[in-house]
This record gives structure tokens, C-alpha cells and sequence, in this order.
């Protein structure tokens, strides 16, 4: 017995396989290319979690939220016309006038408004052909208002065929009598040189399209 198991154990060893190693990297082929982007023309071929929430379009909700923009407004005032000059020591004569202003805010406005009058008289008083030039720089209140009311001054040349510029106040008021067309009147005060004693005052009554 004690033989049989010295036997054994003096039996040799056997050696012990390893596993066998991993089979070689096989490459995999690559994946198609995504296809492009195509427009969408109807939304409603969109499945249902691409489509776009519905706009609110209640009347009483939208009324409620304020309007924030404003129309652009053109800030140039333009106009052209005619019109008749009087005064007490003046021919009735014809006047062609303009306007160039600028719209400072919702009610105000600076204009120039530059007029020549077809009619004078000497310092003799005698009448002749000469022409005068006035031009006035002007404040317009309640500018978009169907009355306009303004004043300001400026220069008047040749007034009673003196040859000379004077310094000159105006004042008067724009009926808009639509949003092209303004029926002016004005009143005038010319300070003439010392030894002139004619009437410095002069009106106006113009018509004018106003751009």
C-alpha cells in the first residue's frame, strides 16, 4: 500500500495547455452615409413632435398686448406754392413761396420759409416791377394738428425798393386742410432804416402742397 502510493506521486507531471488566444480583429464595413437635409414644403408631413406649436391667434388676448413699434415717419417737411401780399403802403401783388422744415418731435417743427413777392414801390411811392426776398426761420407748434400755428424771423431784402436787408418778424398759422395741401396765413413786420417812414406791416394768404 505504501508502495502503490510512492508510485503515484512519483509519477510525472503533465503540463497544463493554455486557452488559445482570440480569433484576429475583423474590420467591420463601414456604416452608408446619412442622407442630405431635405427642405420640408408642408409642415404638416412633419410627424407630430417636429411639428411647431399654433400660434395664438385670439382677438381678445392679442388686443390686450400693446403695440411696440411705430411707423417711421419721414422727419423733412417740403412744400411749394403761391399766394397774394398786402399792405397798407404795398401793392397787392403775387408771391411765390416755400417750405423746408424739420420735425423736432410729435407737436413740433423748425421751418424755413423762403418767399418772393412780385410787386414794390419806390421811397417815392411809385410802383414798379422790382421784386422783394423774404426768408423767415420759423417754430411750428401742433405740427400735425389741422391748425398750425408758428413764429420766428428773418431777413427781408429790397422791402419798398431799398436795396438793402433788414431784420423782420412773422408770425401766422397752417390750416392742413389735408395731409398735402396747407392754406397759410401770416403777418410780417419789416424793421426798415432810419428816415423810412412807410408802413413796415404786410399779410400774406398762401396755398401751398406740402410733402
Amino acid at each position: 500500500m505504501g508502495l502503490t502510493c510512492l508510485s503515484l506521486g512519483l509519477q510525472p507531471l503533465r503540463a497544463q495547455s493554455l486557452p488559445a488566444g482570440p480569433a484576429p480583429w475583423v474590420p467591420v464595413a463601414p456604416e452608408p452615409a446619412a442622407a442630405g437635409w431635405e427642405p420640408v414644403t408642408d409642415a404638416a408631413t412633419l410627424p407630430p413632435d417636429y411639428q411647431p406649436a399654433p400660434a395664438n391667434r385670439n382677438p381678445a388676448e392679442l388686443a390686450i398686448v400693446p403695440r411696440q413699434g411705430k411707423p417711421i415717419e419721414n422727419v423733412g417737411i417740403y412744400g411749394i406754392g403761391g399766394g397774394v401780399n398786402f399792405g397798407s403802403d404795398l401793392p397787392t401783388s403775387g408771391v411765390f413761396t416755400g417750405r423746408v422744415g424739420y420735425k423736432l418731435n410729435e407737436t413740433l417743427a423748425v421751418s424755413l420759409r423762403p418767399s418772393v413777392i412780385f410787386g414794390n414801390r419806390d421811397v417815392l411811392g411809385r410802383y414798379n416791377g422790382q421784386t422783394s426776398f423774404q426768408l423767415p426761420l420759423t417754430l411750428d407748434l401742433f405740427r400735425r394738428s389741422v391748425v398750425s400755428p408758428y413764429l420766428g424771423g428773418g431777413i427781408a431784402t429790397n422791402t419798398y425798393s431799398t436795396g438793402q436787408t433788414n431784420a423782420m418778424l412773422t408770425g401766422g398759422v397752417d390750416l392742413n386742410v389735408t395731409q398735402n395741401v396747407t392754406l397759410g396765413f401770416n403777418v410780417n413786420y419789416v424793421f426798415l432804416p432810419d428816415g423810412v417812414t412807410f408802413d413796415a406791416l404786410q399779410a400774406m394768404t398762401l396755398l401751398y402742397l406740402r410733402f
